[in-house]
């Protein structure tokens, strides 16, 4: 049977809420709110993080380091204050307040034209002065100098010297020069080559039985470079027969410069004996190759007063 359709549209049909079930319906929401009671909010919690990746964990300990790093150097250089105090290194292997470097040594000038030694010690040494050239004094007790002090005289020719690791090897090794008596002898030692460093195995060693406080005066022979070369030489005094421990003092002599001249290197106490040591630090070469530069070693004059 064919389905007829009416000729006009069917009606929409709105109904309206009846009040009284939603009156109702508020009224059981509102009763079951109230035995619920109020809830707190649930925080809301991180988010967990996974495991970093091993190349991503390296980055982030070498960002740490740098950082820690960057704080550490800011607070051992004190910060960029006034009152910042950076920490001294030592820039040479000399020990300090007993040795003057030979970088240190000023040039020659008007100013220190009288004070061609320079010299420290833990008992302050006198002011260094050039004599005129004389030779050495005769050895052992040559009678008594200016002031009432003994003389006393070391060296090569004139007894109380000993040259120590001494070998023969034509110009680069140990050479004597004069006729041997004392005044006219020095013997040329060979130099180690550094200018920091010594030759522990060789040196120059003057010995004095003495008392009391002496004024000790080097002599400087004359000669050319291979023979009298110490740009400065550097000497140790000791207060007992022979080397050993900290040295009693130091200084250094430009013996280039002070060629048949005795120089004063001060005044040292003495209890028995007193020691004067002769260092092989020094440099016998250039950018053109080796230049056989040696120290001098020759007399070495005390006057001691008891």
């Amino acid at each position: 049977m064919p389905t007829q359709f009416p000729d006009e549209p069917p009606t929409e049909r709105h109904l309206a809420p009846d009040p009284q079930l939603m009156e109702a319906a508020r009224a059981r929401g509102a009763a079951r709110w109230a035995a619920a009671g109020d809830r707190v909010e649930q925080e809301e919690q991180p988010k967990q993080i996974g495991p970093l990746k091993p190349r991503a964990a390296a980055i982030a300990a070498i960002v740490a380091l740098l950082v820690l790093g960057g704080i550490a150097i800011i607070t051992f250089n004190g910060g960029s204050g006034d009152g910042a105090t950076d920490i001294a290194n030592p820039s040479h292997s000399y020990i300090p307040g007993m040795i003057t470097p030979p970088e240190d040594l000023p040039e020659d000038s008007a100013s220190n034209s009288q004070n061609p030694t320079l010299a420290s010690s833990a008992l302050g040494l006198m002011p260094t002065t050039t004599q005129n050239a004389v030779p050495p004094p005769a050895p052992g007790d040559a009678g008594r100098a200016a002031g009432g002090a003994k003389s006393f005289t070391t060296g090569p020719g004139c007894g109380g010297y000993t040259s120590v690791g001494s070998y023969r090897d034509g110009k680069k090794g140990w050479v004597d020069r004069g006729d041997g008596k004392c005044g006219s002898t020095f013997v040329s030692i060979p130099m180690s080559g550094d200018s920091r460093r010594d030759d522990s195995s060789a040196y120059g060693l003057w010995t004095f039985a003495v008392t009391g406080t002496c004024d000790v005066s080097v002599h400087v022979p004359n000669g050319g470079l291979e023979e009298v070369g110490g740009n400065p030489t550097v000497y140790n005094v000791y207060d007992r027969n022979g080397v050993g421990g900290t040295p009693l003092a130091s200084f250094a002599i430009k013996q280039v410069d002070k060629r048949g001249q005795w120089v004063s290197a001060g005044k040292f106490k003495a209890s028995g004996n007193l020691t004067v040591q002769l260092l092989t630090r020094g440099q016998d070469w250039n950018n053109s190759g080796p230049t056989y530069a040696h120290h001098a070693a020759s007399a070495i004059k005390a006057d001691c007063t008891a």
